[in-house]
């Protein structure tokens, strides 16, 4: 009887010990990806080379002031997915070179990004994106070296985040598009044969309040494309040369983020 009444107590305490034990709460993690807004200025040197087949040299530098980026980031699905919508352009002028192709006004860059974060280390975030790309670039055709020309296609990007410091965080970039259908192009251009994007990017970012940083960086930006079945430098002449459009991009970026 002793025995049983022992037995009774030990199991009663036991399962009052069970119950005073700590319950784990699942916590939260915030999801790595970056939303908010950028509104940037960047300022270029633009480098345009317009070649069909005699070997032109890189020419028309000329500095832009005036261009800008803004970008809006946010989530989707739960917070795993990144979706963003990005804005880039401005003024897109090129020197009277004794070309009879050019732009003496504004491009616009416009994308559509769907991508994933991943946290490889504590402080240490790595952003894979992929989506939708479009250019515009269109002003005085007779003034320089790039063609009045709209382009369409996919690009991929990956972004490497690192924070250097509680406030400080370094970021590069790389960008790489097929742009091959084109629209509201000037006529003598010809037949687009192939058109492309490589974009690099480094980047410093310094946190100034709970819900802003600054954004210091340098891009680099090469647009690529060549026709077929064109007279635009030499437009008395049969529409039966190629012709090669490259622009080179040097930009300085200077922006400012808001973190909700």
């Amino acid at each position: 009887m002793r025995l049983l009444a022992f037995s009774l107590c030990c199991a009663f305490a036991g399962a009052v010990l069970a119950d005073q034990e700590p319950r784990e709460v699942p916590i939260n993690v915030p999801s790595g990806i970056p939303v908010g807004f950028l509104l940037a200025w960047k300022p270029s040197i633009l480098s345009v080379r317009v070649d069909s087949g005699v070997g032109a040299q890189f020419g028309s530098d000329k500095f832009q002031p005036l261009r800008a980026l803004g970008r809006w980031t946010t989530t989707a699905f739960g917070e795993r997915f990144l979706a963003r919508i990005e804005l880039e352009g401005g003024q897109f002028q090129t020197d009277t070179q004794g070309t009879h192709v050019g732009s003496d006004g504004f491009d616009l860059t416009g994308r559509l990004l769907g991508g994933i974060v991943q946290r490889i280390a504590p402080g240490f975030n790595v952003t894979a994106a992929a989506g939708l790309i479009t250019r515009y670039q269109w002003g005085t055709e007779a003034q320089g070296g790039a063609p009045r020309i709209g382009i369409f296609g996919g690009t991929s990007n990956v972004e490497l985040e690192y924070r250097i410091a509680p406030v400080v965080t370094i970021m590069g970039y790389l960008e790489g598009a097929l742009t091959p259908f084109p629209y509201a192009a000037q006529a003598n251009l010809g037949v687009l044969s192939d058109s492309s994007e490589f974009k690099a990017r480094i980047q410093l970012s310094i946190d100034i309040a709970r819900s802003a940083a600054v954004d210091f960086g340098y891009d680099f930006t090469r647009w690529h494309a060549t026709f077929t079945g064109s007279n635009a430098l030499d437009p008395g002449s049969s529409p039966d040369k190629a012709l090669l459009v490259e622009s080179r991009d040097h930009a300085l970026t200077l922006g400012i983020r808001w973190k909700p």
